[in-house]
């Protein structure tokens, strides 16, 4: 093999095929842990409607049936005359017993009762439920973006192996043309069996890493594969170009759930004052008792027992258990906001951090480009005097390892600098329009 067509071997562009991580991205929602979440949202709309229909009161319908052991009485005693002694009457006691009902006693009743007065408490569970509500969606798109950043992550390392597999493959084809070559030199008596030996053995130790590195490629493309629950077999490339930031905070979903988080702390404080107030509760019921199913015969009563009651329900003492409530509320929201200014802090640091980090590896990007550059024109020198002779088979193996090192340096700083560029857009609050 030619010297020109060594190098081309050597520096060919790294070919990708595979699926891209816009179409990753586009199928995150395929995941079990999304379809999970979307799961809870369901349950807490349920959960709201129970809440709503209490504003409505309550409809509920009774038909009961009672076989009593004794047929009830009613007892009384009256004074019943006996006779006269000196101009007096004289009475004695008697009991009497009357029959007051059968002992088969049907009774049928619809009753509706309505919340008139809770102290503000059905309004303030409903508005907690409702940014319960609110907070799992949130909660759910914020999923949305950790999975983006999970599955970033892994394309990435993905993306990081392959190059090194890559670049050890040209290595390894580089180093199979010099071993063929180190052989005749060997043969013409131009080199010694321990050169020749040197180039057998940095071909077989690149043969081993090659095995090690598609084994880490195959258990990274599983993670990916279960994250994504589908089968992924491949990835395509990275593109990284320079672009501006424009950080909003406050647009991140795991922001909005602790402002959420405040909101419902607020109710929390509402509901527990409400336990100061009376609950007044209105009831109207149809109601007949008689003595048989169809509740149309009653020897004793009359049928016809419908009512209309209201009702006031107040705890005149809790032994505190009315102020240590609201106060446990009000502290409760007092540490959500101090989380919420903490997080908020700490939302930030991490960001800066991070843009820091994607500076300093765009600095490296260009020494490595350059290191490229040197080790390319390094390589063709070594390996123009290994073939006349005049360099050794460890000058060629260090020239060709430093060269695909080199190359493996550069794709793995573009994948670090396309998940760090993912991260901050995700962790930054900003739209992602999809195109990566």
């Amino acid at each position: 093999m030619s010297t020109g067509k060594i190098a081309i071997t050597l520096l060919l562009p790294l070919q990708l095929w595979g699926e891209n991580f816009s179409q990753i991205a586009r199928q995150i929602t395929n995941s079990l842990q999304y379809k999970l979440q979307k799961e809870q949202i369901e349950l807490y709309r349920q959960r709201l409607k129970e809440v709503e229909s209490k504003k409505w009161g309550r409809l509920e319908g009774e038909y009961r049936a009672v076989r009593l052991f004794q047929t009830p009485i009613l007892k009384f005693e009256t004074q019943a005359p006996v006779g006269v002694v000196n101009g007096k009457i004289i009475y004695t006691p008697v009991q009497t017993q009357v029959e007051m009902g059968k002992k088969e006693l049907f009774t049928g009743i619809i009753r509706y009762s309505y919340p008139l007065f809770t102290g503000f408490a059905l309004s303030n569970s409903i508005k907690k439920s409702q940014l319960e509500l609110i907070r799992e969606r949130l909660k759910l798109s914020n999923l949305k973006r950790q999975l983006l950043l999970k599955a970033g992550e892994l394309y990435s390392s993905i993306y990081r192996i392959k190059a090194e597999i890559w670049a050890l493959e040209k290595a390894k084809k580089a180093l199979a043309s010099a071993r063929s070559q180190a052989r005749s030199l060997f043969r013409e008596g131009l080199i010694d069996r321990a050169s020749l030996d040197g180039v057998t053995a940095k071909y077989y130790q690149i043969t081993a890493s090659i095995k090690g590195k598609k084994a880490e490629k195959r258990a990274l493309l599983n993670l990916l594969s279960y994250l994504l629950n589908r089968q992924i077999t491949e990835i395509g490339g990275v593109e990284i170009k320079r672009v501006t930031f424009h950080p909003n905070f406050q647009n991140r979903p795991d922001v909005k759930i602790v402002k959420e988080e405040l909101k419902i702390a607020d109710t929390q404080i509402k509901l527990a004052k409400s336990n100061y107030y009376p609950q007044i509760g209105l009831e109207i019921g149809l109601k007949r008792e008689g003595e048989n199913l169809w509740l149309t015969k009653n020897s004793y009563q009359n049928l016809d027992h419908s009512y209309v009651a209201v009702a006031i329900k107040y705890p005149l003492w809790t032994g505190g258990g009315r102020k240590a409530q609201l106060e446990e509320a009000k502290v409760g929201k007092i540490a959500r906001l101090l989380f919420y200014r903490d997080y908020l802090k700490k939302v930030e640091t991490d960001y800066n951090n991070t843009h820091a980090q994607l500076e300093a590896l765009y600095a490296q990007l260009r020494a490595v480009k350059a290191e490229i550059r040197a080790r390319k024109s390094y390589y063709r020198t070594i390996w123009g005097k290994f073939r006349e002779g005049l360099s050794d088979s460890s000058d060629l193996n260090g020239a060709i390892a430093q060269l695909a090192e080199a190359r493996a340096k550069l794709e793995g700083l573009k994948a670090q600098i396309f998940f760090l560029t993912l991260k901050l857009k995700l962790d930054g609050g900003e739209p992602i329009n999809g195109n990566f």
